[in-house]
């Protein structure tokens, strides 16, 4: 390229004119004046899918693979694998020759395939430090790759919070700029022994080409300086330094997305087996009784809508507008941040809420009506016919859409550990009756109201049994423990002998240590005991404020069995939250009763939000296939009635708010901060409610084999999954 100087040698050695000549001199002085600008103008913003292409490539590698499967390695260095599958599946075992890989010095760890299998392959994949296990030790994610495509099964892996160097202001955030993601299941990628590919087929042969190994997305705060330079977030909430397909860039493709979408849905009713609840409309006809209610039918649980036919809740939680980040010591985060005379519901005391503020962008100041209304039409077209918990109120007001409110008991109230009250106090007794009845003003007589959850995940897995003894002398749980273990034993005395203890007096007895010979057998009556209170109190006050509706449950994240069986003792439908490849090895066996799974999630690191759920996988078109297999499992499962995913909206690439430990700041939704839908995920989710309750009506499934046919019938994706 030509310097300044040689410009002007060029301009004084030709034959133009005075007035060309002057006019170029003018140019030059011009160019001049703004060259420094130019030079030191910002870069192009930093393309994710760049971040995310291999920068080395890893052959260090021994394989091991079962005998019936050939391993080689072609000239380009590519591992080719090729062989008969027994039962349809086979593990193969990448070690680092070296004895480990160090891969702490990036943030993604990807393996590519071309599979020229017959069939659909499903490959789970772990990255493995020493002693791993599927919760501990190791990093997980997943593939499904459908005959002739290449594909990445991309692990965007965790690491522990002590090796992270963001600067402070971005603390509040579970992952971070430079690459950190906090999870609580543990990995050190420093130490990784082994990557562990455990395949499913359609087919009982493999045939998987040019698998390559390599790490991407450079960690730590020198290798990702521009992505830390503030403001972090633009003024619609997105990362500014990132870009990504779909990313908004002026409130002109706003105003076209939403005009784009409205045209396009006046086609589009969804599906047209459904009714006007989402039930199945040519389904069978049962009992119809104006309210939700379950049964069983040919041998597997269904809900029953008030109209009597069958229903699959295929739904998602948190369905609304409050996707907020914390503002308070945080400002220099944000590029704009509204003031009292801009967007008022925008901002709160001490948190953003930049959906509201596009939604006002995108509708106007009156855009609450239009909003609520798009919610309806999305939810409808993609095939979903649940509002789920944490979800806007104003979703329940016009009968469009079921829902499934939630009742929060035990905030601020917890003694027995987190999130468990004293279900034997007269405070917990009132506090459902009151939360109840709150919530009876609006739905008691609504049919559209599902059923209702009371409590969300609490602390059955914590020693709450060993804290009910450690309370409060008085401490109503405590008392009814004490009382229990007098009645069996009459005298402390005998306490002792078969407990191995020492305690004075009832009055000392503090604790049920697990280790000691004789409590175990007490350990699980008491936790029976307690928990069968709990529900008890909440299926009692259902009926007598709700007698028309289900009782839902808490949502058991883990819990022994006994919980398990109070639990679905009392409970109209057990809920669970799985975060799980599939569902149905999460929901406890050998119970005859329906179960809803109320939350699960994948997320994927290639769309500017840095944070990737509990589960996740490389990118979104491998998140909406496990989406899709998900409910799939579900909805082939006997006692499974409906999947809802958390959560609707992406969480705030800044963190929602939190106090004293990282915010969520996850990659989950259907929808992105500006409101505007992930097309990969929501095809996935229209194309399965097409077809979910011809299959549930199945009574033989080869669940790879229906993946496959399923999905290669819609084989193209949208452009941006490609």
């Amino acid at each position: 390229m030509g310097t300044l100087a040689d410009l002007r040698e060029a301009t004084q050695n030709s034959s133009l004119s005075t007035y060309t000549i002057m006019k170029t001199k003018l140019c030059l002085i011009i160019v001049a004046a703004c060259l420094p600008a130019l030079l030191h103008a910002a870069p192009p913003v930093t393309k994710i899918e760049d971040l995310l292409k291999p920068h080395v490539v890893l052959n260090d590698f021994v394989v091991t693979a079962p005998a019936s499967i050939k391993h080689s390695t072609s000239s380009t260095g590519k591992l080719q694998l090729s062989g008969e599958l027994k039962d349809k599946s086979c593990t193969i075992v990448l070690r680092p020759k070296a004895g480990n890989w160090d891969i702490s010095a990036y943030s993604y760890f990807r393996v590519d395939v071309t599979n020229r299998s017959d069939g659909i392959i499903w490959i789970r994949g772990r990255l493995d430090n020493t002693d791993a296990l599927d919760w501990a030790n190791s990093s997980s994610s997943m593939a499904y790759i459908l005959p002739g495509e290449r594909a990445t099964l991309g692990f965007p892996f965790q690491r522990l919070e002590s090796a992270d160097d963001a600067p402070d202001i971005f603390y509040p955030m579970g992952a971070r700029p430079n690459g950190f993601r906090y999870h609580w299941m543990a990995f050190r990628p420093e130490s990784v022994i082994a990557c562990r590919l455990a395949i499913r087929s359609s087919s009982e042969k493999l045939n998987l080409r040019d698998v390559q190994v390599s790490i991407a997305q450079p960690f730590g705060l020198k290798a990702n300086a521009r992505l830390f330079e503030l403001p972090y977030l633009d003024k619609f909430g997105q990362v500014r330094q990132l870009d990504w397909p779909n990313k908004l860039h002026n409130e002109t493709e706003l105003a076209a997305r939403a005009k784009k979408e409205a045209l396009a849905s006046r086609s589009d009713t969804g599906p047209k087996s459904f009714n006007r609840f989402g039930g199945w409309a040519d389904g069978p006809k049962l009992e119809a009784t104006g309210y939700f209610r379950t049964e069983k039918y040919k041998g597997r649980w269904w809900f029953v809508d008030p109209e009597g036919r069958l229903f699959f809740s295929h739904g998602a939680n948190s369905i609304g507008f409050d996707q907020s980040t914390g503002l308070k010591g945080r400002e220099s985060l944000f590029e704009w941040i509204p003031s009292a005379t801009d967007i008022s519901e925008a901002r709160t005391k001490d948190n953003l809420h930049f959906m509201i503020a596009n939604l006002n962008r995108t509708f106007g100041p009156d855009w609450e009506g239009k909003a609520y209304e798009r919610v309806h039409t999305r939810l409808r077209q993609w095939g979903m016919n649940t509002v789920g918990a944490w979800s806007d109120y104003h979703l329940y007001e016009n009968a469009k859409t079921p829902y499934t409110p939630i009742l929060h008991v035990w905030r601020g109230n917890n003694p027995l550990g987190k999130n468990v009250p004293d279900p034997f106090s007269a405070e917990f007794e009132k506090r459902v009756e009151d939360g109840l009845k709150q919530l009876a003003v609006r739905s008691a007589a609504d049919p559209f109201c599902l059923g209702v959850f009371i409590d969300n995940e609490l602390g059955w897995y914590e020693d709450f049994v060993g804290n009910t003894l450690a309370g409060k002398p008085d401490m109503p749980a405590r008392v009814a423990a004490i009382a229990f273990l007098k009645d069996k034993y009459t005298t402390i005395e005998a306490l002792n002998t078969a407990w191995s203890t020492q305690y004075e007096s009832w009055e000392a007895l503090n604790a049920a240590p697990k280790d000691l010979k004789g409590v175990a057998e007490d350990r699980k009556a008491l936790e029976r005991l307690i928990s069968n209170r709990y529900y008890k109190v909440c299926h009692d006050m259902m009926r007598k404020i709700f007698p028309n509706h289900l009782y839902l449950g808490s949502r058991i994240h883990k819990a022994s069995p006994e919980v398990y069986e109070e639990a679905t003792r009392y409970s109209d439908v057990l809920s669970v939250n799985r975060y799980m490849p599939l569902p149905a090895a999460g929901v406890p066996n050998g119970f005859d009763k329906p179960a809803l799974i109320a939350e699960f999630h994948f997320g994927a690191p290639d769309r500017g939000v840095p944070g990737v759920g509990l589960t996740f996988v490389g990118d979104q078109l491998q998140r909406s296939r496990a989406y899709a297999a998900y409910v799939l499992d579900a909805v082939l499962q006997p006692n499974i009635v409906g999947t809802h995913w958390f959560a609707f909206p992406d969480q705030s690439a800044a963190a929602r708010p939190t106090v004293g430990k990282p915010g969520e700041n996850y990659q989950i939704g259907f929808v992105d901060v500006t409101d505007t839908p992930y097309p990969e995920i929501t095809a996935y989710s229209r194309r399965l409610a097409d077809v979910m309750y011809s299959l549930a009506d199945r009574e033989s499934v080869d669940f790879m084999r229906l993946l496959e046919t399923t999905w290669s019938a819609h084989r193209s994706t949208p452009k941006s999954a490609r």
